[in-house]
């Protein structure tokens, strides 16, 4: 009876600490607005030849290298990757590294110390503190930004490690979305990762001017838990044919559900890709009540089984389209820091478009097949995952 007494006080103290930490987050959000502006872009969708690219920036980079991952492994990827950083910090090239406190574990004590006596200024985003533990924890910053010399960009949603080359024994290939960029828009990134900067050092440091201008309109995005939610309803709630997502958890709020709802009934062909395999537990299992109500609905909805589908991504009417690292979930929309590009060049995004159906021909179908013959364990952690939408 005593432990069943201890177990329920501590769960209404985390509840306590979430809500007043989510309050306090939202007091404080940082808010960084962009207006449409230019860019040129090559997308990237598998990382050996995005990460050979960014090396190579790195490489010949000459005055400044501002660097943020999410996630930094420990494997020789990411060992390349930091040596790299090292030999151009040795030269006398300003490089910044920024990391998640969580995603980045892995860079203990030794790795940060040999950075450090490289020249490398190196700091930890998002460092948990009191007040509020339970819910900092919760709060991540999940973005993936690098700038080189001010001139080039890279955005989107590999991080760094070899799992997202495809070599890993359970997820096999890697399918995701990843940018670089030049022209106006690098600055606008640039100010994104500084602004993260400042917050984890209390330094200041100004966006470097790009030299070109780029020839396309874009869109930077980036968000603190606060009014993701509203871009992605706009999105929706512009469709008039057609409304392709992809994601790897599929949580949305019930505002998002009557936006897709709504999309559905006045005709507009809705597609939704996740993947079959899940790299976090329950978020595949939260994600079922609503892909199945979306199917019940006449929406495509197919599970990516040939790799790991790692995308966020959403193309309107073959006219505009959403790139970045925001998932289609509760956490992206309320507790991560992200960033998107949107995109509105017709050739690009119809390549891109081409490109998702492409995977969605290897998709398993949900459908009433697939329902009735999920396991047991699926349909118990389906229970067990409503309790944790918030988190997911």
């Amino acid at each position: 009876m005593m432990v069943v007494f201890i177990i329920i006080i501590l769960f209404v103290l985390l509840l306590i600490d979430f809500k007043l930490g989510r309050r306090q987050h939202h007091r404080h959000a940082r808010k960084l607005s962009f207006e449409q502006t230019t860019a040129d872009y090559t997308l990237f969708k598998n990382g050996s030849p995005m990460y050979e690219k960014l090396f190579n920036d790195i490489y010949q980079a000459t005055t400044q290298v501002d660097v943020f991952f999410y996630l930094i492994d420990k494997d020789y990827i990411s060992r390349n990757f930091l040596q790299v950083l090292k030999n151009k910090a040795k030269e006398g090239v300003t490089v910044r590294l920024l990391a998640d406190r969580l995603g980045s574990y892995r860079l203990n004590k030794q790795i940060r110390q040999e950075l450090e006596d490289a020249g490398v200024e190196f700091r930890f985003a998002e460092v948990p503190t009191f007040p509020y533990l339970f819910y900092k924890l919760q709060r991540r910053n999940h973005r993936k930004i690098a700038i080189i010399d001010g001139e080039i960009g890279y955005v989107g949603g590999f991080n760094i490690g070899k799992n997202y080359i495809g070599q890993s024994s359970k997820f096999r290939d890697w399918r995701d979305y990843h940018l670089r960029c030049t022209g106006r828009m690098v600055k606008e990134l640039h100010e994104v990762m500084l602004d993260d900067w400042y917050l984890a050092t209390s330094e200041k440091a100004e966006a470097l001017e790009s030299p070109d201008s780029g020839a396309h309109n874009v869109r930077i995005v980036a968000t603190d838990g606060v009014g993701l939610e509203d871009e992605m309803k706009e999105m929706i709630d512009r469709a008039e044919q057609e409304l392709m997502i992809g994601t790897p958890y599929f949580i949305p709020t019930e505002r998002l559900m009557g936006a897709l709802e709504d999309a559905l009934q006045r005709g507009v062909e809705l597609y939704i890709m996740v993947p079959l395999k899940s790299d976090h537990p329950f978020v595949k299992e939260a994600g079922i009540p609503y892909l199945n109500r979306m199917y019940r609905l006449g929406a495509n909805v197919g599970f990516f089984d040939a790799g790991f589908y790692h995308a966020k991504v959403v193309i309107v009417d073959g006219q505009l389209a959403d790139l970045g690292t925001a998932n289609f979930d509760r956490r992206s929309l309320f507790l991560n820091k992200e960033v998107n590009t949107f995109i509105y060049e017709k050739p690009f995004i119809d390549n891109l478009r081409d490109m998702y159906l492409e995977d969605f021909e290897d998709t398993i179908p949900f459908d009433d097949h697939w329902l009735r013959n999920r396991s047991a364990g699926t349909r118990i952690n389906e229970k067990i995952a409503v309790l944790l939408r918030p988190f997911l």
